[in-house]
């Protein structure tokens, strides 16, 4: 017992040591532990109020940006960065709309490329013309032979028209150093010349594409006829027809879908549809339809919308590749060349650049989504040429 006794009590200071320096870390640890809880809780807490200015600031930016002050006009206080950003991003809203009701439809998919161009001859009406058309098609054939068979009031201005495609945008591009080729995609080329009047892009624009499996004349009647405008036009917000001036011509009233920061357009258009015969057999027939702006009392402008100025043609032609034997022609053997010419005077103050980006980007994307819908269209339907 004696010799347990004077064991523990040498190690009894020991433990007193051991149990006050426990105390002492205890009172130590706690301490620190509770300051960096402390600092932790601040952080979280500056970043809180960061993100909550953050959010007050570009809300208070996006109100200021929503007055008229930074909207399209003479004294807009946007500059071209943040007015191309800001259409930049309402096209692309469009974009995604447009996708989400597609993706609501059954869609064929594309045919297949185009053949080397040498494969395919040209044809004309007069291989043809004694044949006649289904009637289980759900286009009629427009029968319009000459100038002199659609006679109305602005008969003359359309002949002109007519004439200056004919004579001028079917001319090669190849090797005018003024038209610059902007987008090159499989078959479509498009092409832009710049220019400016008075600070306003005027740039006149050509497209080039080659389309399987339609004709010219199919195109062209959807591309010209109204009752299935809005299946194709994703850029109109309504349209309607001004006057019928014949069963090929009509007068058209259009609003387009606003992108802010720009000011919404409208457009006042003679639409008309017409058939060129070729002057020589081995040169293949012509479907134009031609839009161009005219003046009507019951369609003045107003302070709504910026009145643009549009001279717009299709021009079609249809090429065949002879089928083997004496199997009848099928789409396998129909290629529609297309020229798209545009001269476009947006009006207003939007700048010079952006109107030209815009114009890159949407033009080639409404000539595939308008072939495509085409082909869709006439898929399985007797051929119309």
């Amino acid at each position: 017992m004696t010799s347990r006794t004077s064991w523990c009590n040498l190690l009894r200071p020991s433990l007193q040591k051991g149990t006050e320096l426990l105390k002492y870390q205890k009172q130590k640890w706690i301490p620190l532990q509770t300051c960096s809880l402390f600092f932790t809780e601040l952080e979280k807490r500056r970043r809180v109020e960061d993100a909550y200015k953050s959010a007050m600031n570009e809300l208070k930016k996006k109100s200021h940006y929503g007055g008229p002050d930074y909207e399209e006009g003479p004294n807009s206080l946007i500059n071209e960065d943040e007015f191309f950003d800001a259409v930049e991003a309402a096209l692309d809203r469009q974009d995604k709309i447009e996708e989400q009701c597609q993706s609501d439809k059954v869609r064929k998919p594309r045919l297949t490329p185009v053949p080397p161009g040498d494969a395919y001859s040209t044809i004309g009406t007069h291989r043809y013309a004694t044949k006649p058309q289904s009637h289980s098609s759900s286009i009629s054939s427009v029968e319009l032979v000459s100038a002199s068979d659609d006679i109305h009031r602005f008969s003359t201005q359309v002949e002109e028209m007519v004439q200056n495609h004919m004579t001028y945008s079917l001319q090669d591009m190849g090797g005018d150093a003024n038209w610059q080729l902007v987008i090159e995609e499989g078959e479509m080329k498009v092409y832009r010349r710049e220019v400016e009047e008075n600070g306003i892009v005027l740039d006149p624009l050509k497209a080039t594409h080659a389309v399987k499996g339609v004709t010219g004349h199919e195109v062209c009647h959807y591309f010209w006829d109204t009752a299935v405008r809005l299946d194709w036009e994703t850029t109109i917000e309504n349209f309607n027809v001004v006057e019928t001036l014949s069963d090929n011509a009509v007068i058209v009233y259009q609003t387009h879908k606003r992108v802010w920061p720009a000011s919404q357009r409208d457009v006042l258009y003679l639409s008309a549809i017409r058939k060129l015969f070729a002057t020589n057999e081995n040169d293949p027939d012509t479907w134009l339809v031609c839009n161009f702006s005219v003046d009507h009392d019951n369609a003045a402008p107003t302070n709504r919308c910026v009145r643009a100025k549009i001279n717009v043609a299709m021009i079609c032609q249809t090429l065949v590749s002879p089928p083997e034997g004496d199997k009848e022609i099928s789409r396998d053997n129909i290629l529609c060349k297309i020229t798209y010419v545009a001269n476009v005077n947006p009006g207003g103050w939007a700048p010079a650049s952006v109107l030209r980006a815009v114009a890159k980007r949407e033009y080639p994307k409404f000539l595939k989504r308008f072939t495509s819908y085409v082909q869709e269209k006439t898929a399985g339907k007797p051929i119309l040429f």
